[in-house]
């Protein structure tokens, strides 16, 4: 049986920078829905993991950079046990902004 023990809004209508980051708590299934608010033309989101939600140095991405597409919602699933997580927009967006919730048990 599915129990949804994490969702979080990592990214709310940006348009660059690295988000919220949140700690996983035991969570290994992840699936993050990005989703392009308005015209984008351009623009990517690289899901990143890390020892904790505080970490300060270079975070470990979780496969390759989504790209955003306008007015639709892309999903990435990835599996694993991961202490931290975060939606960094590593390509600007362009035309529009990304919301990036993240859901997982």
């Amino acid at each position: 049986m599915y129990v949804n023990n994490f969702d979080r809004v990592l990214q709310q209508a940006q348009a660059s920078g690295n988000g919220l980051a949140a700690e996983l708590n035991g969570v290994r299934q992840i699936t993050a829905y990005v989703t392009g608010n308005g015209a984008v033309s351009a623009g990517a989101v690289q899901l990143e993991t890390a020892p904790n939600a505080t970490f300060t140095g270079t975070w470990a991405a979780l496969g390759t950079a989504v790209t955003v597409v306008a007015n639709a919602t892309v999903v990435a699933t990835t599996i694993g046990s991961f202490k931290a997580i975060r939606a960094r927009i590593s390509t600007p967006i362009t035309g529009g902004t990304v919301t990036v919730q993240v859901v997982g048990n």
